[in-house]
């Protein structure tokens, strides 16, 4: 169980009554002998969810998941889930990108406060983005992503996989994110806009 680190971001997917494929997004808080305490996305408590859940996290170039279940015992805005005996760990699979420029918003888990940024490139998988604002490695985002005119709107959390200072701006850093919570819907709408504006002058290599 060395994989299991405090404060490491953790996905939860119901796996009841979730037509959608809602993912909810989580933080590893403690890990005890027989069960994870996990302080979880307000969505979640809200919709009051129940039973057997998949629980997923990202390391390095690796996803990894779990089949688990929910304990009933709650603290605010915590839950116990119980500790699993086998984690199914594969490589992250590569995507097609593709460069656009998408005006966003976005907000941080560790602080109050809405930001600004650009979209520079978008996959299934998560986005390179800019802005003015430096955001650690690990720092879970809400991002709020809304085109008028096109098929693209959605909202989800991710992961900042790393960040850097833009080597052409010295007011801009270059972020990349992972999305870990993007419904199974959101990601055909993602999927659909970039199949839709995909050409040969926008494509870039996966990565």
């Amino acid at each position: 169980m060395s994989a299991f680190q405090q404060n490491l971001p953790v996905q939860i997917f119901p796996q009841e009554n979730n037509p959608e494929g809602k993912k909810f997004q989580g933080i590893l808080d403690a890990l005890e002998s027989d069960r994870m305490k996990i302080k979880i996305d307000e969505n979640f408590l809200r919709e009051k969810i129940s039973g057997s859940i998949l629980v997923e996290f990202s390391m390095s170039n690796y996803n990894f998941q779990f089949r688990s279940s929910i304990l009933p015992e709650r603290e605010g805005e915590y839950i116990s889930i119980h500790k699993p005996k086998i984690i199914h760990k594969s490589q992250i699979r590569k995507t097609e990108r593709l460069k656009t420029y998408i005006q966003f918003s976005f907000t941080l888990w560790t602080e109050g406060g809405r930001y600004e940024g650009v979209i520079t490139d978008i996959s299934t998988v998560g986005i390179k983005m800019t802005s003015h604002k430096e955001i650690p490695k690990n720092t879970i985002l809400s991002l709020n992503v809304y085109i008028p005119g096109q098929t693209l709107r959605f909202i989800c959390q991710g992961l900042v996989m790393w960040c850097k200072k833009d080597p052409n701006r010295e007011d801009l850093f270059l972020s990349g994110v992972k999305f870990t919570t993007l419904s199974i819907d959101a990601m055909k709408k993602v999927e659909k806009y970039i199949l839709e504006h995909l050409n040969t002058s926008s494509l870039i290599s996966p990565s």
